[in-house]
């Protein structure tokens, strides 16, 4: 079964809501995240089959109209991202650390995709807009040359959007650092 990924983010929580509930309504879909980000933005994460998520993607369009600021359609999601999304990620072994930063939650989301699907690296997190200014991230771990690469492909998405805030390789992180990781 194919997966999707899909976001809509609102400029309205009040219509947040409501599109969220539409969403809900007109396909059977997952709801992984549905919250306010800053500065009072709506934010909204579902998951499913394609046709399904494509479904709701179009309904939150029809609902949310003028109030919808930044969406994003991603079929063929790999699984980590939606792990290290919902939190349930267990990354026992840090090697190297790839952290990557932009302003946007869907152009991240979409970048921790690229990543994985470019290298073998594992998904740490992927945290999304709320208490960092608008702004999320995602980390990877893996081989130096497989952080590198990820950290490169997901650079070249949010790059291309003009999103990215900054994106940085660590190699060997400090057993301090590592505890403090997802």
């Amino acid at each position: 079964m194919e997966k999707a990924l899909a976001t809509i983010e609102s400029i309205s929580v009040a219509r947040g809501y409501q599109i969220a509930d539409s969403m809900l309504k007109s396909a059977s879909i997952s709801l992984y995240y549905a919250s306010t980000t800053c500065p009072g933005k709506f934010l909204i994460i579902v998951g499913g089959q394609v046709s399904a998520v494509k479904t709701a993607l179009n309904r939150a369009l029809d609902v949310g109209k003028e109030m919808v600021v930044d969406y994003m359609f991603l079929p063929n999601i790999h699984p980590q991202v939606i792990s290290a999304l919902t939190c349930s990620t267990e990354v026992k072994d840090i090697k190297d650390l790839g952290v990557v930063e932009a302003m946007s939650a869907p152009s991240v989301l979409e970048a921790a995709d690229a990543a994985v699907k470019a290298s073998r690296v594992n998904l740490i997190e992927v945290r999304v807009g709320r208490g960092m200014g608008s702004k999320s991230f995602f980390s990877v771990t893996g081989d130096i040359s497989d952080v590198k690469n990820a950290v490169k492909a997901a650079e070249g998405v949010i790059s291309s959007r003009g999103l990215l805030v900054e994106a940085v390789v660590i190699s060997r992180p400090h057993k301090d650092l590592v505890g403090v990781l997802g």
